[in-house]
């Protein structure tokens, strides 16, 4: 996107080649100053001039939606019960929770990000990571979209319930929207505990619980191409993918050379996440990932991310151990 100013460079990556990589900030953590997502946090990245960030919506159960990760309150908040059975007064009284500790700051309410948004001159894209799995009554998708009908510019509505996607797009098609393929397709190391959504491992050894998966009959390129290529379309006009970063790096492994292609031929800006600094491979991570044609790297350290020499580490990239070795 064109900006009227430059992002901060602790934002952004340099590819040896040249091509710019974006690092979102997850969940507005920049400084590490203020609790994630909370509304000091995201202010911090529109005054820093961040390229991107990201935070996590629900519905309230009378009005507006609640910036909070986990529908459930007791996760990360002073509360208890689920967000869309919360009322925008008794989310008032909310406070955010640090490590256990109650800190002074309120979940923000998306009406006042969007104020926020629109008091800030440089146009930091601002993923709304929507949370709420259950379809949302077409009044709401309405009112999600009246809300930010004036920052399209500026923000991007995703997640992994495309029928709530696709709601939106109905009630406006202009709204900008990324998904997350995982309720579908995913991967994760064996004996970890099964998050994603297909919890069912399939016989290419992906998280896949389509006939595709059942048995092998072809090569694993092959396969993903397939499936992804039936996955993606599920919400038509989708500006981005965000991927786990283990799913694509098991892509790579797999020998599929040009997964980034499998998104940029559906016309989507290929985002992975989560990548940490101080993490086991970080370094090499990055930069197989960079050489291997991502757009942006959520991340949770992106000044660090942004001070590595990519150059220097990309020589070891192809070294890396697969990634449930």
């Amino acid at each position: 996107m064109p900006y009227r100013l430059e992002p901060h460079p602790a934002s952004v990556l340099a590819a040896p080649s040249g091509r710019r990589i974006e690092l979102k900030v997850h969940r507005c953590l920049w400084s590490g100053q203020y609790p994630e997502n909370s509304l000091a946090a995201i202010e911090e990245c529109y005054r820093q001039r961040v390229a991107r960030a990201e935070i996590d919506i629900a519905m309230l159960r009378d009005a507006d939606f609640l910036v909070v990760h986990d529908v459930e309150l007791e996760a990360c908040t002073t509360g208890s019960g689920r967000v869309s059975d919360t009322t925008r007064a008794q989310a008032s009284r909310l406070r955010l929770q640090i490590d256990g500790a109650v800190s002074e700051h309120s979940p923000p309410l998306l009406s006042e990000v969007v104020a926020t948004i629109a008091a800030f001159e440089f146009p930091t894209l601002l993923e709304l990571d929507l949370k709420d799995t259950e379809p949302w009554p077409w009044a709401r998708v309405e009112e999600l979209c009246r809300l930010v009908e004036g920052v399209h510019d500026r923000v991007i509505l995703a997640g992994c319930a495309d029928w709530n996607l696709r709601r939106v797009l109905r009630v406006d098609p202009t709204t900008p929207v990324g998904f997350n393929p995982a309720f579908y397709l995913d991967w994760q190391p064996e004996g970890d505990p099964l998050e994603a959504l297909p919890g069912l491992r399939g016989a290419y050894g992906y998280l896949d619980a389509h006939p595709l998966a059942r048995e092998r009959r072809g090569p694993v390129s092959d396969y993903l191409a397939d499936r992804l290529g039936g996955i993606l379309r599920l919400v038509p006009g989708a500006r981005e993918a965000h991927l786990r970063l283990q799913a694509f790096e098991r892509m790579l492994d797999d020998g599929v050379a040009d997964a980034a292609e499998l998104f940029h031929r559906e016309g989507m800006v290929l985002d992975v996440w989560t990548l940490d600094a101080g993490t086991p491979h970080w370094r090499r991570r990055l930069a197989r990932a960079v050489a291997a044609g991502v757009d942006v790297v959520t991340t949770n350290t992106a000044p660090a991310l942004a001070a590595l020499d990519l150059v220097a580490v990309q020589g070891e990239a192809g070294t890396l151990p697969a990634v449930d070795g």
